[in-house]
C-alpha cells in the first residue's frame, strides 16, 4: 500500500503568503513527519494536482520542506530588525560579520530612528522577494496554461516551492502518478478550495481503485456560518457532503469534531465510517530562554484577530480591570496574530482608546521565535474563542508551562484538560472572575503551573503522523480480510 499525500493547498498557499498558518501549518508539520516515517513496502509519497483536476503528479518533498524552512528562517531574520517585539536574536552564523555588526549598531539606535530604519530595510527586502515571487508565479502560470492547452507535462514540479530545479534529485518529481488498487489518496489540507475536489476524488477512485482518506478539522462553516467569509463558507458547504460520501476513512482532531461530523452525516442521510481522532502536536522545537519582549508584566492571547476568537470580550475585561484595580496591578494585554476579518469595530475601539492607554499591544503575524518568547515570559494566556475544532494555542501555552483562562466551549476543554481555568465566553462577569483571579492570586497561578509541569504531556507531530499511518494500516488490513472472507 502506498499513501499518496495531497499537498496542493500548501503549495498554493505560498503564492500569497511567506509561511503557513492555521490548517497549512498543522498539515505541514504532519507532512514533514510522514516523510520521515516512509519505509520501503509501505511508502509515503507526495503529489499535487495537474490542471483539469483529475490527475496527479509527484512532488519531491525535500524541495518543499527546504522552501518552507527557508521562509521560516527569512521571517526570523526580519524579526530581529526591530518592532513589533524587542527580541535580541543572534544573526544566523552564515551571515557576513559586517552584517552582524550593522545589526548590532542598529540595535543601539533610539527607537524613533531604529523603527523607521527597520521598516526601510524590511520594505526593500520585501520588494526584492516580491519580484522573485512574481517571476516564479508567472513561470508556473505559463506552465499551467500549457498543460491546460494539452502541450505536455510540467517538468519541475513547481518553482514556487523548489529551492532550485536542480535540487530535485528524485527522478519521479514532476512525473504523472498512476496509483495501484488499494493505495490511499490522503487529503489533510484545506481541500474545499477550488470547487473541483469531488470530481478529482471520484476520478481517482474509479480509474485506479484507490481508497480515500481525509481530515476534518471542524464544521465551523456549517455550524457557525456567521463567523466565516462567503469565499470560504460556500465552497466548504458544497464540499463536505460529497467528501463524506466518498470517504473510506475520516480523520478528525477532537471528540467534539467527531460528534459534529456524525450529527451532520446523520441529518444528511450519509453513512460515514467511524471517524478516527488524530492527536495534535506542538511546534516550537527551540525553547532556549530569551529576554522578556515587554518591559512590564503581560497576559497573552494568540490567534488570528477575527470575530470568532472573541478578542472583544478580553478588551471589555481589560476595561473593567483598569476601572477596578490599582493601575500597577493591571498587566499589559497582548494580542498576537495576523489581522483577520469582521474586526473593524474592535480595531476602531482599540485605536480610539489609544490602545487602552498603552495597556494593549497588537503584534501582527509574529514569527515562531517571537511567539516562543511571548509564551515563555507571560503571566498566563487567554483563549476565549466561541468555537474550535481543537484549540492549538491552548496546548502551546501549556507546553510552555503557562495556564490558560479559556472558554468552556466545544473542544477547548479537550485541549486544556485540568490545566486551565474556564469561563463562559458569552458572559463578561464570568470571564472577569477567572482573569482577575489569575492576575491577583499568584499562589493560584503557581499551583496551576506546578500541575502543568508535573502532569501535562503534549503530543508531538510524530504522534500525529504515527496515528494516521497506524489507522490507515488497520483499515487496509480490515478491507483485505473482508475481501478474503468474501472470496
Amino acid at each position: 500500500m502506498t499513501i499518496w499525500v495531497d499537498i496542493e493547498d500548501l503549495l498554493a498557499h505560498f503564492y500569497a503568503a511567506s509561511r503557513p498558518s492555521g490548517i497549512q501549518r498543522l498539515s505541514y508539520e504532519i507532512y514533514r513527519e510522514l516523510a520521515r516515517t516512509s519505509v520501503p513496502g509501505e511508502p509515503i509519497r507526495f503529489v499535487r494536482h495537474i490542471p483539469k483536476g483529475t490527475d496527479l503528479e509527484e512532488v519531491y518533498w525535500p524541495d518543499v520542506e527546504a522552501r518552507v524552512e527557508l521562509a521560516f528562517s527569512q521571517e526570523a531574520e526580519l524579526a530581529t530588525a526591530g518592532p513589533p517585539v524587542a527580541l535580541d536574536l543572534q544573526s544566523p552564523p552564515q551571515k557576513a560579520v559586517s552584517q552582524s555588526r550593522l545589526r548590532a549598531w542598529a540595535r543601539r539606535l533610539p527607537m524613533d530612528l531604529r523603527a523607521p530604519l527597520a521598516g526601510l530595510v524590511n520594505a526593500q527586502r520585501a520588494a526584492f522577494a516580491a519580484q522573485g515571487d512574481a517571476v516564479r508565479a508567472a513561470r508556473d502560470l505559463l506552465r499551467g496554461l500549457r498543460r491546460w492547452a494539452g502541450f505536455g507535462g510540467s517538468g519541475a514540479f513547481g518553482s514556487m516551492v523548489s529551492v532550485s530545479s536542480a535540487a530535485s534529485n528524485d527522478d519521479r518529481a514532476g512525473a504523472a502518478v498512476s496509483p495501484m488498487p488499494g493505495d490511499v489518496f490522503l487529503a489533510l489540507g484545506a481541500s474545499w478550495q477550488g470547487g473541483y475536489y469531488p470530481n478529482l476524488v471520484e476520478s481517482l477512485k474509479q480509474r485506479f481503485g484507490v481508497r480515500f482518506a481525509f481530515m476534518i478539522y471542524d464544521l465551523i462553516p456549517i455550524l457557525w456560518p456567521e463567523f466565516v467569509m462567503a469565499r470560504i463558507r460556500e465552497p466548504y458547504q458544497a464540499w463536505i457532503t460529497p467528501m463524506l460520501r466518498a470517504a473510506d476513512v475520516v480523520f478528525t482532531i477532537s471528540e467534539t469534531t467527531t460528534a459534529d461530523v456524525l450529527d451532520f452525516a446523520t441529518q444528511a442521510g450519509i453513512s460515514v465510517p467511524v471517524t478516527k481522532i488524530v492527536p495534535i502536536g506542538v511546534t516550537f522545537p527551540d525553547r532556549s530562554p530569551v529576554p522578556p519582549p515587554l518591559s512590564r508584566p503581560y497576559v497573552l492571547m494568540v490567534s488570528t484577530i477575527e470575530i470568532r476568537k472573541n478578542h472583544a470580550l478580553m478588551f471589555k475585561v481589560w476595561r473593567r480591570l483598569m476601572a477596578e484595580l490599582p493601575a500597577e496591578q493591571v498587566p499589559t494585554l497582548v494580542f498576537a496574530g495576523r489581522i483577520g476579518w469582521q474586526t473593524v469595530d474592535l480595531l476602531a475601539q482599540i485605536e480610539n482608546t489609544n490602545q487602552l492607554d498603552g495597556l494593549l499591544r497588537v503584534i501582527e503575524a509574529p514569527s515562531d521565535r517571537e511567539l516562543a518568547a511571548l509564551y515563555q515570559n507571560c503571566l498566563f494566556t487567554l483563549f476565549p474563542s466561541f468555537y474550535e475544532g481543537w484549540g492549538l494555542p491552548v496546548t502551546e501555552s501549556l507546553s510552555f508551562g503557562k495556564t490558560v483562562a479559556a472558554a468552556h466551549r466545544a473542544s477547548i476543554p479537550e485541549a486544556g484538560g485540568i490545566f486551565c481555568d474556564y469561563f463562559d465566553p458569552d458572559n463578561l462577569h464570568d470571564a472577569y472572575r477567572v482573569v482577575v483571579r489569575l492576575i491577583t492570586d499568584p499562589a493560584h497561578r503557581s499551583t496551576m503551573e506546578h500541575r502543568i509541569k508535573q502532569e501535562f504531556r503534549p503530543p508531538s507531530w510524530a504522534d500525529s503522523a504515527a496515528a494516521i499511518t497506524s489507522l490507515l494500516a488497520q483499515a487496509h488490513a480490515k478491507i483485505a480480510t473482508n475481501l478474503l472472507v468474501a472470496d
